[in-house]
């Protein structure tokens, strides 16, 4: 075998640079059969580049990998699956138009007949809904329901049952929950466990998010810069602070910061939302007040209507009915401009669709808002490249030159680009949808820092999170949606994960209970 190192997947000395930049140098991994092996590291530490490379998707510069004792080369992700090797990406290999069903037996010709020209409906759908009731996802997909119409969630798991179904004994997850709510989350690790106990399967699970991690993994391995630091350690032996302290080569004390909470209750209120109604039903006559200098935070499990309510408020929806007030005077049309020039800022949650333009610079980027904002067609270059400087140095962002396109940053870059942008239009008052989404937990720390510097000097902040970790050691107030509705209401001395959770989801059952 050449290596010492006893498992069913085993990587040795494993090498690859991208360009100038070393990705992974001489790193080694070992999966065991049927267990979960998290790969960690900061963004851009080549946790990826590793499961790409396990998956065929990457070709390394170096190194051997063997199965089940038996070097092999894995050419291309065809290759690795019939070899048994699966991977689910962040950007999923589903085909929309087509159902559950059809998406499951895609390029196997068993569901075919009459020389392959006629697909078997029947056999197609009796197998699948066989495979759902194998795991008890009967209840989680339709085997007849269009990809296109399918929550992210229930995609993560089609992915993971095509694995399943091309007889995979090893399935990489990249990301899994970096679009997921807590709920699905735990529903996504429960179907997990089960193959991990029911087919033997073995997991590799690509991630950054520690709490999670010691949900579900067995055993982690941790890269930095490329470099391998923790290999193949037992997680019942490691505190959250290892972890972290191995991640980020330094102790992370107050990951939130330091924050004198409810401080800003007398303070005069900047923004007053009324009786506000979307044009789709999602937000119904939800009304809300900001004050000054406040971090408000926003709840609720996903599709609860937070996104929807924030964009009503800033003007990128139309609302069906209610009123914006900024300092007690009423826009009487809310639009975009008219927000910008009320002073309010907005990040929104998909930030390489909606916040950045990927291809473009970077100077581009942070002055896109200014140039938008500007009556004069002429927009000077060196003035894009100043601004751009300047945030470079206040926001700590991790760049090359100003000119480089931006979808050369990191997750965490890119979110300090988007909220630079805005921050040069000097907001009085910031919305920012999933702030650390898909980024890792130096670059979490640090835009905390950014928000709380905000705060402090006077910014309004209305922030809408998932993670309730974050809301929690974040925000002044929480407003929790439940279906659409404001729910409740909870201060910072108040507030728990265990109380957020009832408002957003537990008393809607027991009133419907009730009635």
């Amino acid at each position: 075998m050449g290596t010492n190192r006893q498992g069913v997947l085993v990587a040795e000395n494993i090498s690859k640079h991208f360009g100038g930049t070393q990705a992974l140098s001489g790193v080694s991994f070992t999966l065991k059969a049927g267990e979960v092996h998290a790969l960690m590291g900061e963004n851009g530490a080549g946790k990826s580049t590793l499961g790409k490379i396990l998956a065929g998707i990457h070709q390394p510069d170096g190194g051997e990998i063997y199965l089940d004792g038996q070097q092999i080369h894995v050419e291309n992700p065809r290759a690795a699956k019939e070899k048994g090797i699966s991977i689910v990406l962040q950007e999923f290999n589903l085909l929309p138009d087509l159902s559950v069903a059809e998406n499951l037996i895609v390029g196997n010709d068993e569901y075919y007949k009459f020389g392959k020209r006629v697909l078997d409906k029947r056999k197609m759908y009796s197998h699948s809904k066989e495979l759902l009731s194998l795991f008890k996802l009967g209840a989680n997909l339709d085997v007849y329901e269009k990809v296109k119409d399918l929550t992210i969630a229930q995609m993560q798991i089609l992915e993971i049952l095509k694995a399943v179904d091309a007889d995979s004994r090893i399935i990489i997850l990249d990301e899994p929950t970096a679009a997921l709510s807590g709920n699905e989350v735990d529903q996504l690790f429960e179907i997990v466990r089960r193959l991990q106990r029911e087919k033997n399967i073995g997991f590799i699970i690509v991630s950054h998010k520690i709490e999670e991690i010691f949900a579900i993994a067995d055993r982690v391995t941790v890269f930095r810069d490329g470099k391998q630091i923790l290999d193949g350690v037992d997680l019942s032996t490691l505190t959250e602070n290892d972890l972290v302290k191995s991640m980020v080569g330094r102790e992370i004390t107050n990951l939130y910061g330091s924050r004198e909470f409810g401080t800003c209750k007398d303070n005069e209120e900047v923004l007053r939302a009324e009786h506000i109604t979307d044009v789709h039903g999602r937000v119904k006559d939800v009304s809300l007040s900001l004050r000054k200098g406040e971090i408000v935070g926003l709840t609720g499990v996903v599709g609860a209507g937070r996104t929807e309510l924030a964009r009503c408020i800033f003007g990128i929806d139309h609302k069906k009915s209610g009123k914006v007030f900024i300092h007690g005077k009423e826009i009487p049309n809310v639009t975009i401009r008219h927000s910008i020039e009320a002073k309010i800022g907005f990040v929104p949650e998909d930030r390489k669709y909606d916040g950045l333009i990927l291809n473009e610079s970077i100077a581009d980027n942070i002055s896109q808002v200014l140039q938008n904002m500007q009556k004069s067609i002429v927009i000077s270059k060196k003035k894009s490249v100043g601004e751009a400087e300047r945030m470079k140095k206040e926001l700590n962002i991790k760049m090359g030159s100003s000119y480089d396109s931006v979808n050369s940053l990191s997750g965490g870059n890119q979110q300090k680009v988007l909220l630079g942008k805005w921050m040069l239009t000097d907001p009085e008052i910031l919305i920012i949808d999933e702030p650390t989404r898909g980024i890792d937990i130096a670059s979490k720390s640090e835009i905390y820092t950014i928000l709380n510097d905000l705060s402090r000097a006077g910014v309004t902040i209305l922030m809408i999170s998932s993670e309730q970790p974050e809301i929690i050691g974040m925000c002044d107030r929480i407003l929790v949606m439940r279906e659409g509705v404001l729910a409740g209401e909870l201060s910072h001395e108040e507030v728990s994960e265990q109380r957020i959770t009832a408002l957003a989801t537990i008393e809607s059952g027991e009133k419907k209970n009730e009635e």
